[in-house]
């Protein structure tokens, strides 16, 4: 049988890829090679440009390969390249030369009386264009300087839309590893309906089945088919979002890791007030709301004033609204562990009365069932657990994405 709650991860995770993926290609993981980025290894370079995704590698692949990251990247060096250049122009010896020209010129005429038009001294109107010479290129300077510095409001916001972009993959990788789990479970559960069919078609030859019950175990192989290509669907989806997200091309087939184990201790001991203080001071719409101008007024600095606490009340409640859901999926994971390991041992008793003969197939195939359907539920808790857990980690490094924060 299919386990629906897997359906509600996967859509939302394809939605939110479909929103954010760029509709070209990029030089990534398997293509054309580029310098190795500084402060990483050879070692480490060579793993994030192999076949394989895994979760640790997410925020590399994202911050060196995300295509549409990679162009808003170049952007901002080729501003910062154009305004090196003009700063370098107004540096440079001509203008150099210039001023020291006008300088002379200054001084040979400050003795001379000479005025212009207006009755201004020409040496005052050639010392006002030698200081607006010197102003515009000490401007630029310290544009410049701003503009490399690492906490400027360009780079926080490539920063910011690098984080997303993680934090979108990061979904993305856990809704295909949700559906890759349940297609094994489909994939099964197709066979056995298959299987149970048969029995019925048998039965019905031998007058022990109905011609209804035939049908009904029909409707059962199809159905168990229609869910097993709709899920290969979403899986093919899920696969081609990720991995365009990481930079590779659209015909590549990465193969993607499965989940880490999460410390459950670790989960047990998260503190929700020291969390929520992390998640204020990290939140990047709130930083940026900070950094707003208040025009220097009272109106404009109370309304300011204004929205920054409004905005930390909000990621407030939506922390402990995270934190309740992770507390409920850590709830509902230890109980379906709980009902797995029963299915467990009836699955074995079932194995050995079968064998015994003791039990009929039909019989055999529904402790079948009920297995899977256990060992799916698990997965799926353990997925709801992984994406809650992650969901308030984001929300504690700064991303909450799902809320006006």
């Amino acid at each position: 049988m299919r386990n629906k709650k897997i359906w509600p991860v996967c859509l939302a995770a394809v939605l939110t890829a479909s929103s954010v993926l760029p509709v070209y290609g990029a030089v990534g993981p398997g293509q054309a090679e580029k310098p190795i980025p500084e402060g990483i290894t050879e070692e480490q370079w060579s793993r994030l440009k192999d076949q394989t995704i895994e979760f640790d590698e997410l925020s590399d692949l994202v911050r060196y390969f995300n295509p549409d990251l990679q162009n808003k990247v170049a952007a901002v060096n080729a501003n910062v390249e154009n305004a090196e250049y003009i700063y370098n122009e107004m540096r440079g010896i001509e203008t150099k030369n210039d001023i020291e020209a006008l300088e002379e010129q200054a001084k040979a005429l400050k003795e001379s009386g000479e005025t212009n038009k207006d009755g201004v001294p020409m040496y005052l109107v050639l010392e006002g264009r030698i200081k607006s010479l010197k102003t515009n290129a000490d401007a630029m300077q310290r544009t410049l300087k701003k503009l490399k510095q690492p906490n400027s409001k360009i780079n926080f916001t490539i920063t910011q839309v690098s984080r997303q972009y993680e934090y979108y993959a990061n979904q993305v990788m856990i809704g295909y590893n949700n559906a890759v789990a349940n297609r094994a479970l489909l994939q099964k559960a197709a066979e056995l309906s298959n299987a149970a069919y048969e029995a019925q078609q048998l039965g019905q030859r031998i007058g022990t089945a109905t011609e209804n019950d035939v049908l009904s175990a029909r409707k059962e192989v199809l159905s168990a088919q229609a869910s097993l290509i709709s899920l290969d669907n979403t899986i093919d989806n899920l696969r081609r979002s990720l991995g365009l997200m990481t930079g590779y091309s659209a015909d590549a087939v990465p193969e993607i890791g499965s989940l880490p184990q999460l410390d459950m201790q670790e989960i047990a001991s998260l503190n929700l007030e020291a969390d929520t203080a992390k998640a204020i001071a990290n939140n990047y719409n709130l930083i940026n709301l900070r950094r707003a101008s208040s025009d220097k007024t009272t109106t404009g600095m109370n309304a300011k004033q204004d929205s920054v606490s409004e905005g930390e009340q909000n990621v407030a409640v939506t922390m402990q609204a995270y934190y309740q859901n992770v507390k409920q999926a850590k709830t509902a994971y230890d109980a379906a562990c709980t009902t797995y390991d029963k299915a467990v041992l009836d699955h074995g008793k079932a194995e050995r009365s079968f064998q015994m003969g003791m039990l009929s197939k039909i019989a055999y195939l529904q402790s079948q069932m009920a297995f899977l359907q256990a060992e799916g539920g698990k997965q799926s808790a353990y997925s709801d657990l992984y994406q809650s857990y992650t969901t308030y980690q984001w929300a504690v490094k700064g991303i909450i994405v799902d809320s006006e924060q």
